[in-house]
Order: structure tokens, then sequence, then C-alpha cells
């Protein structure tokens, strides 16, 4: 939380009265629909951006990517061998119902986590509750661990159970009204939130279908906060004058494989065919404006490679693949690609991955989809192939490893994170099995009145707006 520093910034410039007030209203957007508000189940962006408003974890990730506490009061404190961790819980945590938040609701936390999304703690093989302090056994030395406890999966819910109909964090914000059908989240700051209140009183997140229904919403002055608005009409201009904040190139977006016809899904050959058939250039254009980086592996920062596709190494992995799998033989394999309807750019991606299936024969349909039934029939293996997307933090090469994996519903990483391997044994591990096809990265880009300051992003493109406040009144035209 950066409250203080606003403060002392805005104070050391004017007078009093430039100081930020609590109060007031602001909508924003986010990307796409989040399918689910359990943390732990946490995938893309939205989920991810929600998570964060609403629960809390021992560390936080800030926008220069540095850890720091949050739950948890003070760094990790670790034994001889570094393969036993103590963490010191602050005082005063209230979750939303007034309850306090306790040693075993955050060691309960974690131990779901370890259960349900295991690829979230490879190295944590015990987590027990030592007076106001948990004690993590870990399987092996790592420097990540604050970074590990920072990401959305290991969030704290009341006694570490599910969130049920009432949503209960103890965040910033607490959920007031949940209305999918009109694609809208409403939140109110939680007074009694223990690093500050945030200082806007209610923040409406919504979603759109449509990329022109968020621009418009925006132009007309009715949002707050767009990742469109000003670049999606030519010579326009919104209502009110904008200023835009962006974070780091933390947004994967990639092909994930399911069962519908088993062999493919578990066929490398297959996937590397896909791969090295799609042509990542035209993905650059993809967007608004926001910075995209084309990429054959799921980390970030790594050069893109195979921008305009190698059509021949395709055919032969296809070729190898068909030696294996009836389906591929005899030009007659139709392939359905799932594609949630508030995320407006997958479509484009998928039409780009179409292509490089009809390079190889193969005849292919776009099905668009609910957030709720993509992940419900993803889940369930009943699709080919699906647009997926993930947002993890921008500097951890082992956290995208392990994401990557557990996207493409392969366990097969976590023996290697368990004994603390390098990149390059799990690079090659992924080269191997290519669980999922990475197709590029990007940052995400936010346009917002000038009347909204102190919005950032942190180290996974979330929008941090328990530090956003309302200030002045906004200023029309260009500014």
């Amino acid at each position: 939380m950066k409250r203080l520093a606003i403060v002392l910034a805005l104070a050391g410039t004017a007078h009093a009265e430039l100081r930020p007030k609590y109060g007031g209203s602001v909508e924003a957007t986010l990307l796409g629909a989040p399918a689910t508000f359990d943390p732990v189940r946490v995938q893309t962006h939205a989920e991810a951006t929600v998570a964060a408003l609403v629960f809390d974890t021992l560390y936080e990730i800030g926008d220069d990517g540095i850890t720091r506490p949050r739950l948890a009061s003070g760094a990790p404190t670790l034994d001889e061998k570094r393969t036993t961790a103590r963490i010191d819980l602050v005082k005063g945590a209230v979750f939303q119902d007034g309850t306090a938040v306790t040693a075993r609701d955050v060691a309960a936390s974690l131990e779901r986590t370890r259960s349900v999304a295991r690829w979230a703690l490879p190295e944590v093989t015990a987590v027990s509750v030592d007076g106001d302090s948990i004690v993590l056994a870990l399987s092996a030395p790592t420097a990540e661990l604050p970074m590990l406890l920072a990401l959305p999966q290991t969030s704290v819910t009341k006694g570490g159970k599910a969130p049920g109909a009432r949503v209960i964090g103890s965040g910033p914000f607490t959920i007031d009204q949940v209305d999918l059908a009109h694609h809208r989240l409403a939140l109110r700051a939680f007074d009694d939130y223990f690093a500050g209140r945030p200082y806007i009183d209610h923040l409406e997140l919504r979603w759109y279908d449509t990329p022109d229904g968020e621009a418009r919403r925006f132009e007309t002055g009715n949002a707050h906060v767009s990742a469109r608005g000003v670049s999606a009409f030519a010579g326009g201009q919104p209502t009110f004058a904008a200023r835009d904040v962006s974070g780091p190139a933390a947004v994967l977006s990639f092909v994930g494989f399911g069962a519908k016809h088993a062999a493919l899904e578990r066929d490398a050959a297959f996937h590397r065919a896909l791969d090295l058939a799609i042509a990542r250039g035209g993905f650059a254009s993809i967007g608004s404006g926001e910075r995209v980086l084309p990429t054959r592996t799921p980390i970030p920062g790594e050069p893109g490679g195979a921008a305009i596709g190698d059509l021949d190494a395709a055919k032969a992995q296809l070729a190898d693949a068909a030696a294996r799998v009836p389906e591929l033989r005899g030009g007659s394999l139709a392939l359905e690609i799932l594609v949630e309807e508030t995320r407006p750019d997958d479509r484009d991606i998928a039409e780009r991955v179409g292509l490089a299936l009809d390079k190889l024969g193969i005849t292919w349909k776009i099905t668009v989809v609910s957030a709720e039934v993509m992940r419900a029939r993803v889940g369930r293996g009943e699709c080919d192939l699906w647009i997926g997307q993930l947002a993890e933090p921008v500097a951890s090469p082992s956290i995208w490893w392990s994401a990557a994996f557990a996207a493409g519903n392969d366990d097969s990483a976590l023996r290697p994170l368990q004994q603390g391997a390098d990149s390059s044994v799990l690079a090659k591990q992924f080269a191997d099995r290519e669980p999922i096809v990475p197709l590029m990265f990007r940052s995400v880009r936010l346009w917002h009145r000038t009347d909204l300051k102190g919005l950032e992003l942190d180290a996974m493109s979330r929008p941090c707006f328990a530090d956003a406040f309302l200030f002045g009144s906004p200023v029309r035209g260009k500014p």
C-alpha cells in the first residue's frame, strides 16, 4: 500500500488541501468475466484482479517488482538448512464479517492451495501453526518463497474454505453485488481493513462482449477507467481528457488442448506442429496499443522467434503425430476452438490459430461461450482447443514454468520444482511435452480520467484500485 507516500508527495508540492480525500465512486473495467471468486482457482487477469481486491496474501508484489509483507509482519525466518520457514502475522487483521484472521485460517488456506493448486507452492511440503505464526516445511531452499506467497492462489480465506454464496475475504474491498447477467461487479471499501481503508467508497467493475461497448462508455464519460477508450475512435476524443498507465507484459495468451480427441491432447508432436505453423507476427496488431510480445515460451522477456512460422517443420511434426493418431490421416479432422465471449481479442487470436490449422489441412470452427461455460468445459476436457490466459509475476521464471504446466493439466514439472530444478531443466521438459502453446505476452494499458489519481499497475499488470483516489473535477477535451 502506498497511501502514506501519496499523501506526503502531494503535501510536499502544495498544501494540506491537496491531500487525498476519502469518498466517491469509480467505474472501471475488467479484462473479461471472472469465472470464479475462489482465489485458489484463479487463472485469468480478471480473476487475479478481483482476488487482490477482496482477499489478502501473506506478501504482495509492488509495481517495482519488490515483494513486501501484507498479512505477514516481516520476511520469513529460515533455519540453518533453509528448509523450514517461520512467518509471523500482523496484528489486527479481520475478515469482512468482523472475525479475526488467525494463523489457523492462514495455515488452512495454504494447505488448500497445496491440495487444489499444487503448482503454486511446489516446495512447501507441510504447513503448521505455532501461536500467532505459521511454519512451512520446504523440500528445497527457495529464495522465491515470499513471491509464491504473494500469488492470488495463496490468498487467505476464512477457515481455509472455498468462498460461499457470500464472498468473505480480508482485503481492501468487499463484494456488494455480483450481476453476471449485466457484466457487473459492485464493491465497496472495507472500513476496517488493517492496512488502511481505500480512498474511494465504491468501485464498480464491468466487462464487455464487444470492444466498442467498453470504449463508448468511457468516451461518453460514464467510466473512469478503460482498457480501450482513447484508441478505439480514430480522430475522436472522449468527453473528458484521459491519461494512460501501463504495466509489465505479464499476461500470457496461449492455446490449450482439450480431451475431445484424447489422442491429440496427449500427443506432443501434434502440439509442436501447431506451434510451428502459427505465424506470430500478426499478434502484434491485436489489442489497443498496449505492448505485445509474440512468444514460443511461457517466460516473459524471452525472444519470440518463429514470427512467420516454420511450415516444413510443422508438417514433419504432424506426420510424426499421424503415425500414432488415426484422426490426423485422410484430412477429415475438424477441431473446435473455444473462446471466452468477454475477451474479444481472443477471437482474433483464435482466427490466427485457425489459419495455422488451415496450413496443416485441418478444418476448424470457433465457438464463443461464457466464462463459466468455458471453465466448466475445459475442466471436463469437453473441447479440442481453447484460448487461455495466465497472469503471473513478470520476474519469476519458475512460477511461469509451474503455471504453464498446470494450465496444460500436466503435473510432470512438480517433482523437478520440488527438487529446486533450474529453468534449463524445466525448459527442456516443456519442449519435450509442450502442454500448452504460448502465443504472446501483453502488458495492460489503462486510460483514466484526469480526476482519478494514484492508479498504478503491479508486477502482474493488475490495477491497484486500493491506492486510487478522486481529486478535483474531470477536464473536458484534451489533457
